[in-house]
């Protein structure tokens, strides 16, 4: 994954980012200000040992030894923790806890090379703190004291008395919501990336994007695009839908090449079926032909024809029929809605796609067709099934390659794009599909789809003569 793919992915997931920051920051925050505040005293002690046996004094905690050879200074934070001094302080204090307990929060420190010692308490109390720290300086000295031997004088000067502390020491509540806030950023960008990497399905235009470097030329909603055997441009004319079909058939001039071979013949595949690579090819050759194109819709996809069942047509006789010299063309061919709007559907064959579809009949059909009309769209089978969409493109013409919201997976498509760059097939452009109308990205101001009620689009239906009647000639 790119910097550029994590960027996408974090833009994209937003709304998951957001849930995982607040979560992150919320359970800081009450973890924080639900803990107990904590409260710490602590003490400056000088140690110094005079000679009995000797009027001098000195400040000798580097050279006073014990019997086993250490200097009794370097003992003091064993001895403040030591069972002995800590019950003492339980007792005298009268504390409710244990000597394990209390271990916990109190302890001391000091430098070999300096007399100093620092000892420390906490607890919930800040009153109490000073209590228990004055109670282990006393009791440290004693206990000092009898290990020195007779000898030897122990006294403790106070460099720095405890103070009752005001401000709690833990929990830093500052401290904390910052961890907080930098934890919540980082596990939401995370949280984000991971949800990319795991999410296998083609939900936008993001995710065609990442995979397809290729324009994405129209988004076209899932519903009202075909209905009752006719496409959305005819039935619902100005329409979500129809409009971006017009977008499509209109973006398509933009991405076609000059130098290309046969630029009026179009097309257009799939990743997997049920994408709605033929509601796109019926759409796009209504669209044509409202602005007075002469369209030829062929269906290749003899594996499952799909374009007749989609215009509620015939499909006895079409594009087998006629590369085997059974039929001709006028008894392949079909009109529908203008007479300038033609279809040659396809019956379904079990002999291999490959032979009827690479035959030279099949590419002298093409040609002709180029040469006849001003657009010929061909819907070709997914490229799952078969690479049928390549041999075409091979010889020239746009591809398409349509792309179903929810139903396309990024893994498939990925190989699909892979199999085009092998076979040095440009896509021209993508076309993503059954994309829902709250994330079509149009307002929907214009479209006044939901006010053409069911008379008025057949009455439309009737002028333009479309019938299943008339199709079945």
């Amino acid at each position: 994954m790119t910097i550029s793919d994590v960027l996408r992915a974090i833009k994209k997931h937003w709304i998951v980012e957001i849930v995982l920051f607040c979560v992150v920051v919320g359970v800081v925050a009450g973890t924080t200000f639900a803990a107990t505040p904590i409260y710490t005293a602590s003490t400056e002690i000088l140690t110094q040992y005079d000679s009995a046996s000797s009027s001098e004094s000195s400040t000798t905690t580097n050279q006073q030894q014990y019997a086993n050879g250490s200097s009794l200074a370097s003992l003091y934070p064993d001895l403040v923790q030591s069972d002995e001094i800590l019950q003492s302080v339980i007792d005298n204090l009268g504390l409710h806890t244990t000597p394990t307990a209390l271990r916990s929060n109190v302890s001391a420190a000091t430098n070999d090379s300096s007399p100093i010692v620092y000892i420390y308490a906490t607890d919930s109390n800040p009153a109490q703190t000073v209590r228990i720290v004055k109670e282990l300086v006393k009791q440290l000295k004693k206990q000092v004291s009898a290990m020195a031997g007779p000898d030897i004088n122990v006294s403790f000067a106070t460099i720095q008395a405890p103070v009752e502390p005001r401000v709690a020491s833990s929990p830093n509540v500052q401290a904390n919501l910052a961890i907080g806030i930098v934890a919540g950023l980082i596990i939401a960008m995370l949280g984000a990336v991971l949800r990319e990497m795991f999410d296998k399905g083609v939900n936008d235009v993001s995710d065609v994007q990442t995979v397809v470097r290729d324009p994405v030329l129209a988004s076209v909603p899932k519903a009202h695009t075909v209905s009752n055997g006719v496409p959305a441009v005819i039935t619902k004319p100005r329409g979500r839908a129809a409009e971006e079909v017009r977008r499509l058939t209109t973006n398509i001039s933009f991405v076609t090449p000059k130098d290309l071979k046969q630029q009026n013949v179009i097309i257009v595949t799939s990743t997997n079926p049920r994408e709605g690579k033929t509601t796109v090819s019926v759409n796009m050759a209504a669209a044509f032909a409202e602005k007075g194109k002469s369209v030829l819709l062929i269906d290749a996809d003899v594996r499952h024809p799909s374009v007749a069942k989609a215009l509620g047509m015939n499909s006895g006789v079409g594009l087998v029929s006629l590369l085997a010299g059974e039929v001709s063309a006028k008894e392949a061919i079909q009109p529908y809605w203008k007479s300038y709007l033609q279809v040659l559907p396809a019956e379904e064959q079990k002999t291999p796609s490959g032979i009827i579809l690479g035959s030279d009949a099949m590419r002298q059909l093409v040609d002709q067709a180029a040469e006849r009309y001003d657009y010929v769209i061909v819907d070709t089978a997914p490229m799952t099934v078969a690479n049928d969409a390549a041999v075409f493109a091979e010889k020239g013409g746009v591809l398409l390659l349509v792309v179903g919201q929810g139903v396309a997976q990024k893994k498939a498509l990925r190989e699909v794009v892979k199999e085009f760059r092998m076979s040095k097939t440009a896509i021209r452009g993508v076309v993503l599909n059954m994309v829902s109308v709250n994330n079509a990205g149009r307002s929907s101001y214009y479209y006044h789809e939901d006010h053409e009620d069911a008379g008025s689009s057949s009455k439309r239906k009737s002028k333009s003569g479309i019938s299943r009647s008339k199709s079945k000639h």
